[in-house]
């Protein structure tokens, strides 16, 4: 009798844990930082989509006109239409980036931490911050 006491009184403590540890639990998307063109996107672009390759770098630039290595970007992003401000599945920039498309060889693609600060960023706006 004993014995199954404690068998039903560890068995009622494992399931007050574990509902405890599942009421905790956050969907990914509970908490959005907010994201900074100058200190999220825009090195990113640098690194990988102008220095790296040189494809959209002012001095190399492969004749689109892309410039992502300078204070230009956000102009470049904003001129030429590359994002639809507040969705980023209709975002050109957004979509090649999250698609594997770009950047192109030698360069890596983006990490999916990366692809997500992109999709916050068009979420939050847009904005030259």
């Amino acid at each position: 009798m004993r014995s199954k006491l404690k068998t039903l009184t560890c068995i009622a403590a494992v399931v007050i844990v574990t509902v405890a540890m599942l009421s905790c639990v956050h969907e990914p998307n509970d908490v959005v930082p907010t994201v900074s063109f100058q200190k999220d996107i825009q090195p990113i672009l640098k690194s990988s989509c102008a220095l790296n390759s040189s494809c959209h770098s002012g001095a190399t630039n492969k004749g689109d006109n892309m410039n992502f290595d300078s204070s230009a970007a956000y102009t470049t992003i904003a001129t030429k239409g590359l994002v639809k401000t507040d969705n980023a599945t209709a975002s050109l920039l957004y979509v090649e980036l999250a698609s594997g498309i770009m950047p192109k060889a030698p360069n890596s693609l983006l990490s999916s931490s990366q692809i997500l600060l992109f999709k916050y960023w068009i979420q939050q706006g847009a904005q030259n911050n």
